[in-house]
């Protein structure tokens, strides 16, 4: 997913702080995400230097490799519970964090480390972010906010992403208006194939990508009055693979994701070649817990039916929930709400590809 993507938290501020967010926890669709969005940039020209103001910003000094702050021994069955019936805990600022004019990229999110983080001053169309890497195991963050526009006249413009000196490969759609929760989202895009990260990344040897605002349509530089732009590299922390059925990775899973200033665990998990196909069924710990599913590999997106089948996954006691071949996320279960989950599929299966499901539990 951010993992792995992962949600805002609430604020330090009591200005800032309002109801707990309703959350779907989505860990990395951001494979997917990634080569729908290189997609889209493909065949672009090279990008001219706008004529807008330019920063460059150098990695910051690597944090203690700690969990999320806040208090270690705060008991989550007395925390404050949000709308999906999930604890909750405000994060504080911590050494590391950049923060600026109300807004903050966190050091550490859940096993992912910041590695260089940029909030720009309105008006600025672009930044370089440069960083040493330790790893090329990386997932890339950019942020674009239009005061004064609609969503329908921001979707005209894109923040595109890419290795400085080359055109963006990763674009995300402008948001209309400025942002509204205080915490910018870790991770987004995870350039590279499962298992192999980056290649054009070297440890050790310096690196810098530029965020740029460009029209949507010609990809060339744009500059809007007032554009909001941050961006960030955080380096990932501990994953472990999904297998398809010859042995290849598809798919890689955080050790470890946050929800709502809490980190959970890996516990428990299994996958099955989807042809042929076993139901997946496990019991789940008390609780509160996350569980990620779905389905991966490398020619599912051909291969799928397109009829509405894919992948169900059934809570007993409770509902049940489809998501369609190639694409994977998470739920919530609140604590004792479900006793065992169940994952199979609906309709015609591909003849490729893996389906999975994997449980997080609460860390003390």
């Amino acid at each position: 997913m951010n993992l792995t993507d992962l949600r805002n938290e609430l604020t330090t501020h009591a200005d800032d702080v309002g109801a707990a967010p309703d959350f779907r926890h989505e860990v990395a669709t951001r494979v997917r995400r990634a080569k729908r969005r290189r997609a889209a940039a493909a065949g672009a020209a090279t990008l001219a230097v706008a004529a807008v103001a330019a920063g460059v910003v150098a990695g910051i000094g690597r944090p203690s490799p700690a969990g999320p702050a806040g208090s270690a021994t705060a008991s989550a069955s007395a925390a404050p519970m949000g709308s999906d019936g999930m604890p909750f805990r405000i994060v504080p600022d911590t050494p590391g964090d950049v923060v600026k004019k109300g807004l903050r990229y966190r050091s550490q999110v859940a096993g992912d480390t910041l590695a260089v983080g940029f909030i720009g001053d309105p008006g600025q169309g672009q930044f370089t972010l440069s960083w040493q890497p330790s790893t090329t195991h990386v997932s890339l963050s950019a942020e674009c906010y239009l005061p004064g526009l609609t969503q329908d006249e921001a979707a005209a413009y894109l923040v595109t992403v890419g290795l400085d000196g080359s055109p963006g490969f990763f674009g995300s759609s402008c948001s209309g208006g400025g942002p509204t929760q205080r915490d910018l989202p870790a991770g987004g895009s995870v350039p590279g194939e499962p298992g192999r990260g980056w290649t054009e990344l070297t440890v050790g040897k310096a690196a810098s990508v530029r965020v740029r605002l460009v029209d949507a349509k010609t990809r060339k530089p744009a500059a809007v009055d007032g554009a909001q732009l941050a961006g960030a590299v955080y380096e990932q922390g501990l994953q472990h693979p999904v297998l398809d059925e010859s042995g290849k990775t598809v798919a890689m899973l955080p050790d470890m994701i946050e929800h709502q200033g809490y980190t959970y665990s890996h516990k428990l998990g299994g996958n099955a070649p989807l042809n042929p196909w076993q139901d997946l069924t496990m019991g789940v710990p008390p609780g509160p817990a996350i569980a990620v599913w779905g389905s991966a590999g490398d020619r599912l997106a051909v291969e799928s039916p397109g009829d509405g089948s894919g992948m169900r996954l059934t809570r007993t006691p409770g509902q049940s929930e489809e998501r369609g071949y190639g694409s994977w996320g998470s739920d919530v279960l609140p604590a004792d709400q479900t006793l065992r989950l169940s994952l199979s599929t609906t309709g015609a299966r591909p003849t490729h590809g893996v389906g999975f499901l994997e449980i997080y539990t609460l860390e003390p």
